[in-house]
């Protein structure tokens, strides 16, 4: 078996965004049966990467959804990857599903929601506690993220202002804190924001509740205050801004004794390493233990649409992950040729294994294939998704070390910056590595650093040049279109987009309307 935590080693951690189908199609196989492929010696158990043993690959930390988890805790056991993994030695961060929320897949009567004590609006955040102090050992409070105020979401929700998801938030953390048990669950405190402003002003209104003597002064119990913070909006995929409120953390007191920092919905393999330059300075000067963290569905979701990782790269240009139409013919069902894009997955299959159906046969409601159809049965894309989580996972780990094998090599600092619009070769010195890489990790060590004189002036000085260039989405634009964000590589995706398509994804498998 692959041990996929013995070479994370100290980088941030990406946490695979666990699609429901993957978890609930593995109950469904363990209890029916069904097809299993010669190679798999441990079945298609071995699938389970949370398993510290009998499976494949061994990973111990992911991040599991309220928007599409069994909620109904009188109803548990047909999650058994979620519900049995060892919790010793495994992680799972839980989302609490506020983009479920704001996109109606989690309902809300929002015609009064932003009622102090509305029992609807209570009901949702109790349900959803419940759910993550049962199966989380980190998740995030419930938040009303800030799309649910701006086109096109705010025609389903109704609110009209930005202040409305503050309002509605700020009283989701009041019931938390009055119904949560310390210790049962660690839980972070959603900084979120579509801009430099209102990012300033959701933060002001919410830090509070990070802090311990402000809670034991309203809520009686210091140990009730939120253990670390998951960054939303603009301060995901802004660097500036992501500095900006760590600085602020800081200054506020709220960095010391912290656990971890999420960064939603961020893929990009060069953010794995900016996380890690981030991770090790913090860990250095506030909190020994605190962990980074950031998360995409992509393995999955993109396998629902055909496609599969097919290998990595690492250039001076640019890290990424190279995904292209997955092998889908019906003319190689019951061949025995080997399948490429090598994973401690697709080394046990053959194309046969994959491409298992052809004209005539009878899909799993019934209906005949047609030629033009898919070859693939429902196992064909837990094995896709398989492969890709591995894949995704190894080249977060590769870039990291190829980063660190430059620091030591070269000599890089952030002033070498060279502002070139026109072309990308100025700064390169890296046969592998882009050139930010190094200089955001030379200026994070500088600027988090407590003896830096003036950190906001620093990072005011470099907003718009180097922070720029390694920030995504809206980047430093200060626009209030919404929270769209470009958080993958290749190809490009919108997080929203992604979020989205894992609810379709979910959808079909539920209603039985997905192929295969």
């Amino acid at each position: 078996m692959k041990d996929l935590g013995k070479t994370q080693k100290d980088y941030a951690v990406y946490l695979p965004a666990i699609s429901s189908f993957y978890v609930k199609q593995l109950y469904t196989l363990a209890e029916q049966g069904g097809r299993t492929p010669e190679g798999f010696e441990l079945g298609n158990a071995g699938l389970d990467f949370l398993q510290t043993e009998n499976s494949y690959y061994h990973f111990p930390y992911g991040l599991y959804s309220a928007g599409h988890a069994q909620l109904d805790l009188t109803k548990k056991g047909k999650e058994p990857m979620i519900d049995d993994r060892d919790r010793a030695n495994t992680v799972i961060v839980g989302d609490s599903g506020g983009f479920q929320v704001a996109t109606g897949v989690i309902k809300m009567e929002w015609d009064t929601a932003k009622n102090p004590g509305d029992p609807a609006r209570e009901k949702l955040c109790q349900t959803i506690l419940d759910w993550e102090e049962d199966q989380c050992d980190w998740a995030m409070t419930l938040d009303v993220p800030s799309v649910a105020c701006i086109p096109p979401m705010n025609k389903r929700t109704g609110l009209t202002d930005f202040q409305d998801a503050v309002d509605i938030t700020l009283l989701n953390l009041d019931y938390y804190m009055k119904h949560r048990t310390p210790g049962k669950c660690k839980f972070m405190n959603i900084l979120s924001g579509n801009d430099e402003a209102s990012s300033d002003h959701w933060y002001e209104s919410v830090k509070m509740y990070s802090d311990p003597a402000w809670i034991g002064e309203k809520y009686g119990n210091p140990d009730l205050a939120l253990e670390g913070f998951a960054f939303a909006g603009n301060n995901k995929s802004t660097m500036y801004l992501a500095l900006k409120r760590i600085l602020d953390l800081r200054k506020d007191g709220l960095l010391e004794g912290k656990g971890w920092i999420h960064f939603l919905g961020t893929g990009k393999l060069n953010w794995a390493c900016y996380l890690t330059s981030i991770q090790r300075v913090l860990r250095e000067h506030d909190s020994p233990n605190i962990c980074l963290s950031f998360d995409a569905a992509s393995p999955f979701v993109n396998t629902a649409y055909g496609s599969t990782y097919t290998y990595n790269y690492f250039s001076p240009k640019r890290f990424g992950y190279f995904m292209d139409k997955a092998i889908d013919s019906q003319a190689l069902k019951g061949s025995n040729l080997p399948m490429p894009f090598t994973s401690p997955i697709m080394d046990r299959l053959t194309a046969g294994d994959i491409c298992a159906m052809a004209e005539g046969d009878l899909d799993k409601n019934g209906k005949a294939k047609e030629a033009s159809s898919t070859s693939w049965d429902t196992n064909s894309y837990l094995y896709y998704m398989a492969h890709s989580v591995y894949n995704h996972i190894t080249a977060v780990q590769e870039a990291n070390r190829l980063a660190d094998i430059e620091r030591f090599r070269g000599n890089i600092h952030y002033t070498d910056y060279v502002n070139d619009k026109k072309t990308k070769n100025t700064n390169e010195f890296s046969p592998y590595v882009p050139y930010h890489v190094e200089m955001i990790d030379s200026f994070v060590r500088e600027v988090l650093d407590p003896k830096c004189p003036n950190p906001y002036e620093l990072i005011d000085r470099y907003r718009y040049t180097l922070l720029d260039d390694v920030s995504f989405g809206q980047g430093n634009m200060d626009n209030h279109a919404g929270t769209r964000s470009m958080f993958f590589d290749e190809p490009d995706v919108f997080e929203e987009e992604e979020q989205t398509r894992e609810d379709l994804m979910n959808h079909e498998i539920m209603t039985g309307d997905f192929n295969g």
